[in-house]
């Protein structure tokens, strides 16, 4: 027998509760983890501006966008920008957009530590982001307050704030 729920925005408490129930009772519990037209729609609308950029460079792009194309110039930097995604992703977990599993429609590219060389959507997102994103900019201005970038902007002071003090180093006497 296969049973199929679908609870738009359910509240991270019922949530659980109700993942508890099903796990109790069903032997195997599988939870929705597709990326849908509707849920890239919603992730889109909730990146600032830049991370928005890269998204959708990357959607247009069939699914992989170089730094270079990113970059306004040679010396731009694009620091910041893999934390607006991320966290948009754990923002969309919290509000119960779609659950905690789901993965990252996009990922930075490059050697580790350092610039990244670019990003790259996975083959089978590109379609539904595509869409997503088309619809939106077809409906009119995402952010037109600018919400998700002033967001960004504090979480990115709290990341600052909360992040360790590199100690100064003295030369040994």
């Amino acid at each position: 027998m296969r049973i199929t729920v679908t609870i738009d925005q359910p509240s991270g408490d019922f949530q659980k509760k109700l993942l508890d129930l099903l796990a109790e009772y069903a032997a195997e519990v599988e939870l929705d983890t597709a990326w849908t037209v509707e849920r890239a729609e919603a992730y889109y609308r909730a990146l600032p501006a830049r991370a928005r950029r890269i998204v959708k460079e990357a959607a247009i792009r069939d699914g992989y966008v170089s730094a270079d194309d990113l970059r306004d110039d040679e010396n731009s930097s694009l620091r910041g920008h893999s934390g607006s995604l991320s966290r948009t992703l754990q923002r969309g977990v919290m509000r119960g957009t779609w659950p905690e599993t789901m993965r990252a429609p996009i990922e930075p590219q490059g050697p580790g530590f350092g610039k990244v060389v670019g990003y790259r959507m996975p083959d089978d997102l590109v379609e539904p982001f595509f869409t997503a994103i088309a619809r939106t900019e077809k409906a009119g201005r995402v952010d037109p307050n600018n919400i998700n970038d002033a967001a960004d902007s504090v979480h990115r002071l709290g990341d600052t704030l909360n992040s360790p003090i590199p100690q100064k180093r003295t030369a040994k006497n």
